[in-house]
């Protein structure tokens, strides 16, 4: 059956370039160079092997008027180029070259990355990219069933109709995808599972069989997500199952742009959008945002705009006139920044802010020395490529303000990813659970280009007693890796670690681990204790001027931490007794001091 006959472009005869226009006609001459293109029957059991599928026959399978904005996809160009060189080139060249080749087709496409980076939206736009049917789309725990063998009957039923179409068609099917949400549902290693029936087993045994199984199936594309890509079972891992790995990461300043620009041009094209909103200022301000994050704080400074033109009295009302001229304002999306939306792997400053509620006291030289230290390494862990980790301990007496420093050189940093790792936060947990707890953090860190951890009292962490002594191994061995472990290639890593024992991390062998350390002293002259005092500012002049009479001359040895106390203590008596009372506790802290050396001594 002669189902189609086209003109040939007679500008070609002339030798002119070709005008690309196609004629449809009914009847026409039949010569030596005229192309005959044959296309096999549904019904037809012949096979049609080389040139029959030349490149006039193959319909693109690339949509030709997609882009990404419309699309709703910002901030993963880099991403789609490279998913698009490895899963789809080979199915855009003609077919009869790629058979030369022996090629076979990318069949599995693995994304992997944090929650909200756009892994789901990126599967689902992948689909009307194609030109192909529309993709199905399974969450991961919908395929398991209650009765034995169902969960792998549906298995089964999503390859069904792509086989029936391979063996009806061969070579001339078209492309089936499959897309897996939350894939680690039901892929988990086999063997993992304590359950008796071995479900999960036996639907990850089905689904390596289907997806490059004996009978493998060359006509389809399966897409999976996971936030967990450690959870799934090596087999699918292999080349010609989930070949492509990919992963969706924070977006960069560029692709916050993109995301914004996404979400607020419709407010754009309708004149909602008041013009002191600069997207530029808030892509650099939304530093470890996620593209959900991002969409999140569009909204929420919606409805800050909003509720402007709400009159909530006794019954709630919308001021029609007003909100006609309904507008969104910079300070919108600021306050919607600061109070609304915080980021997952971003900085969190109530963490580190009550550990330098009281400033930073700079009574002396050494508290200047060690903030220009702590200065540079945060410089030298920006700028230098060939130390992506630096790891910095401040070590010194208790009360020495160890824990304030290493937080203000953090807070300076302004790194996008600050985060404390603090025994405060991790009582009563076993062993076990301390050492996930630590990792945690460690991964999350390595999630954002820039990161900055604080590993706090190190002594306390290891559970380290000095009666026994006790200390936990498996806390400090975690701790050991970690404190080592570089970063991923492009993202770099400043771990600040503080301990009040440095004898005992040298025993641990635990000082080796840190490139640098930092000697944080105590007030240890007269001169610096009324410094101190001048800068905290809670005794007058003549109070002053008598303790500074006092101390002249004298040796103290005393932290800052404590000198804040014994002031504070001091400042509840009546005024006339203050510094009698201040110089006492100086005293017997000096006193008790001294009984503590003896005793070690």
């Amino acid at each position: 059956m002669i189902k189609d006959i086209e003109a040939m472009d007679p500008s070609i005869l002339k030798g002119e370039p070709a005008s690309g226009k196609k004629q449809k006609i009914e009847i026409g001459l039949l010569v030596g160079n005229s192309q005959v293109i044959f296309e096999k029957a549904e019904s037809s059991s012949l096979t049609l092997v080389g040139k029959a599928k030349t490149k006039e026959a193959r319909q693109t399978i690339i949509n030709p008027d997609w882009n990404f904005e419309r699309m709703g996809i910002g901030g993963l160009d880099k991403e789609f180029s490279d998913i698009f060189r490895r899963a789809f080139a080979s199915r855009v060249f003609p077919p009869d070259i790629v058979e030369q080749m022996g090629c076979k087709h990318v069949k599995g496409i693995l994304l992997f990355g944090p929650p909200g980076c756009g892994k789901t939206l990126m599967a689902r736009q992948i689909g009307k990219m194609l030109n192909a049917r529309e993709p199905k789309i399974v969450n991961g725990p919908e395929i398991l069933n209650k009765y034995v063998g169902e969960s792998e009957a549906n298995i089964r039923k999503l390859f069904a109709e792509a086989e029936e179409e391979q063996k009806r068609l061969g070579a001339n099917s078209g492309l089936h995808i499959i897309i897996f949400d939350e894939l680690d549902a039901i892929c988990k290693q086999r063997g993992s599972a304590a359950s008796s029936t071995g479900v999960h087993d036996t639907v990850v045994n089905q689904l390596l069989s289907k997806i490059d199984g004996v009978e493998q199936l060359n006509n389809i594309l399966v897409i999976g997500m996971t936030n967990r890509p450690d959870l799934i079972d090596d087999a699918l891992m292999r080349p010609g199952r989930f070949e492509v790995k990919m992963e969706i990461g924070l977006p960069d300043e560029k692709g916050r742009m993109q995301i914004l620009n996404i979400h607020t041009s419709k407010m754009r094209e309708f004149n909602l959008l008041s013009s002191d909103v600069d997207l530029a200022e808030l892509a650099s301000e939304t530093k470890n945002y996620s593209g959900a994050e991002l969409e999140g704080l569009v909204r929420a400074a919606q409805s800050t705009a909003m509720n402007r033109h709400i009159k909530a009295s006794a019954t709630v009302e919308v001021d029609m006139e007003k909100a006609e001229k309904l507008q969104v304002h910079r300070a919108d999306f600021m306050g919607s920044l600061n109070n609304d939306i915080k980021p997952a792997f971003g900085t969190n400053q109530e963490d580190y802010a009550s550990y330098i509620m009281n400033g930073i006291i700079k009574w002396g030289d050494p508290v200047t020395r060690v903030l220009d230290d702590g200065e540079l390494l945060v410089q030298q862990t920006k700028n230098s490529d060939r130390t992506p980790l630096v790891a910095v301990l401040l070590e010194g007496p208790p009360h020495s303000g160890k824990t304030a420093l290493a937080a203000k050189i953090a807070e300076d940093s302004e790194f996008p990813f600050i985060k404390i790792c603090s025994p405060d936060k991790m009582i009563g947990h076993s062993e076990i659970s301390k050492c996930q707890a630590i990792k945690k953090v460690f991964d999350d860190a390595y999630k954002s280009q820039l990161s900055c951890v604080v590993v706090d009292d190190i002594e306390r962490l290891l559970d380290y007693v000095p009666i026994g002594p006790r200390f936990s191994n498996l806390v400090l061995q975690a701790l050991l890796v970690l404190l080592k472990k570089a970063p991923p290639q492009g993202r770099k890593l400043l771990i600040i670690g503080t301990t009040s024992r440095k004898d005992v991390l040298q025993e641990m062998e635990m000082l080796d681990a840190f490139s640098t350390t930092i000697h944080i002293p105590n007030i240890s002259t007269g001169e610096h204790l009324v410094e101190a005092l001048e800068l905290l500012g809670n005794f007058t002049d003549k109070e002053r001027a008598t303790i500074a009479q006092q101390v002249k001359g004298k040796r103290v040895w005393i932290g800052i931490k404590k000198l804040l106390m014994l002031i504070e203590m001091s400042l509840q008596m009546d005024q006339e007794y203050r510094v009698s009372k201040f110089l006492s506790l100086l005293k017997d802290e000096g006193a008790e001091r001294d009984r503590d050396r003896n005793f070690y001594d």
